[in-house]
């Protein structure tokens, strides 16, 4: 199979259906499969084979979208790079994946070292290219879905055609996509949900709807409506403006069908208020660039659910394992691991982390959690994030929750720190919506958790530090700490 294939069918099918529609224009499934077409053949024309490694470091842009599927028709396999890296990071995931070519936006400097092709924006598009029929085969290269940023040695899944239509039977079945939505995607395509989702969309036949930061959140809430979107992915620290910018008593969204977040936790406090100021229709859904998706928790599934990250997906399998890889029993905390038809089985070129990460056939995420009687998970912590205080195992997601409790916290983040009596302390950082003393947030916690939790310190930030996919760096507050 070739998931490029598929936009040439919608193109028969219906042409002048709306395939991507960005702020400034509108492109049909016409003018899509066109677009797909110049893109193929301007890449086989720079000596792209199939196989070939291409790096793609485009704006959010349609152009971005049809290059995506320009490489697949290519045959050759996609390498995300983040436009806003330096010309450092670019370069140095190009090389260490060894693109053939990388792609970047005209107005951007070329990469030095690197073989690169400008991209003009808006794109010739050329109505007579026709590339070659796409390359097919259950092994097919489609996305190196990077992982770890751009920091130490970045790990590359390498995700096949075959690992990625399985993943949209996923966000079928599960997530509810279908050919008649109007998808809102609010988030840098670089991001692995954010191309996912949109790449879906389109799988679909329907229309993706671009609407990329920076933006505030009432411009954001304005689009979505006026747009007339029907379902959207949006991050959790979004999600959190929104309900900071929405100051009546109605929805944000209020005929918006389903609202997907993930890529980082979404807080049961956090979700409760988005159900009540956003829209009712959320699903928080709990997934890897790796493995794809493990569980989803909808509007529908009970209340007393609320802190679970949902139910396992269609289509996959969970286990919970001790570090000998034995199977725990329901209830038990663990090491996550799991496996579909949508997981990679190895990093690129990286035998090292392979065998770290992937074992007979399982992900481990690097995630700690339990399974519980009704099928239900629930994530405690990352491995390299629990902090083990006087001996007891002490889980930084269970003491953010409880500070997220607290109305004026927008953000909470709990690391460990070395004690030379402890062995680790427990220090949380916030930002918050208004002022408020450390001591209040110590005295709460206190009323929540058991002494041993309870942070030694709490300190108030005006933002928290970012990774380049938005989630908070940790590991830049534990250096602060140092």
């Amino acid at each position: 199979m070739n998931l490029a294939d598929l936009i040439r069918h919608h193109a028969r099918r219906r042409p002048a259906h709306p395939a991507i529609v960005a702020r400034d224009r509108t492109w049909t499934y016409a003018d899509l499969d066109a677009a797909v077409d110049t893109a193929a053949v301007r890449l086989l024309e720079r000596g792209v084979k199939q196989g070939d490694i291409v790096g793609i470091a485009l704006g959010d842009t349609p152009e971005h979208l049809a290059f995506l599927f320009g490489i697949a028709r290519a045959g050759a396999v996609i390498l995300p790079m983040d436009k806003r890296w330096t010309e450092v990071e670019k370069q140095r995931v190009a090389v260490h994946f060894g693109a053939r070519l990388t792609l970047i936006d005209e107005e951007d400097a070329p990469i030095e070292g690197v073989a690169c092709e400008a991209v003009e924006i808006p794109l010739r598009i050329d109505a007579k290219a026709r590339p070659p029929e796409s390359p097919k085969g259950e092994a097919l290269g489609f996305v190196l879905s990077l992982s770890s940023g751009t920091t130490g040695r970045p790990k590359g899944p390498l995700i096949t055609h075959r690992n990625m239509y399985h993943r949209f039977l996923i966000y079928y079945i599960t997530l509810t996509f279908t050919e008649h939505d109007r998808f809102a995607c609010a988030s840098p395509l670089y991001f692995s949900g954010s191309r996912g989702f949109s790449l879906c969309a389109l799988y679909a036949g329907s229309t993706v709807v671009l609407l990329p930061p920076p933006v505030s959140a009432a411009r954001l809430i304005d689009e979505v409506n006026d747009y007339g979107c029907t379902t959207a992915f949006i991050v959790p620290t979004i999600v959190r403006r929104l309900i900071d910018a929405n100051t009546g008593d109605g929805f944000c969204y209020p005929n918006l069908r389903v609202l997907i977040s993930t890529g980082a936790a979404l807080f049961a406090e956090d979700r409760e208020l988005a159900m009540k100021k956003i829209t009712p229709n959320i699903i928080n859904f709990y997934g890897s660039a790796e493995g794809s998706g493990i569980s989803a928790l909808t509007s529908a599934h009970p209340p007393e659910k609320s802190r679970s990250a949902g139910a396992i997906v269609w289509g996959t399998e969970v286990r919970v394992v001790d570090e000998d890889f034995n199977d725990l029993p329901r209830g038990e905390i663990g090491r996550i691991c799991y496996r579909s038809g949508g997981s990679a089985s190895e990093f690129y070129r990286d035998p090292e982390a392979s065998a770290k990460a992937f074992r007979d056939g399982w992900y481990l995420p690097g995630d700690l959690g339990l399974v519980d009687a009704d099928g239900f998970v629930y994530i405690t912590g990352r491995e390299k994030d629990m902090i083990i205080r006087g001996g007891v195992n002490v889980y930084p997601n269970e003491i953010e929750s409880v500070l997220l409790g607290h109305e004026q916290v927008a953000e909470a983040a709990v690391v460990g720190v070395a004690s030379v009596e402890l062995g680790e302390e427990v220090i949380a950082f916030v930002t918050t919506r208004r002022p408020i003393e450390a001591d209040a947030l110590r005295a709460l916690c206190a009323t929540q958790l058991a002494p041993y939790k309870v942070p030694k310190a709490i300190r108030v930030l005006p933002e928290m530090p970012r990774t380049n996919v938005g989630k908070i760096a940790k590991q830049h507050l534990r250096n602060s700490l140092k």
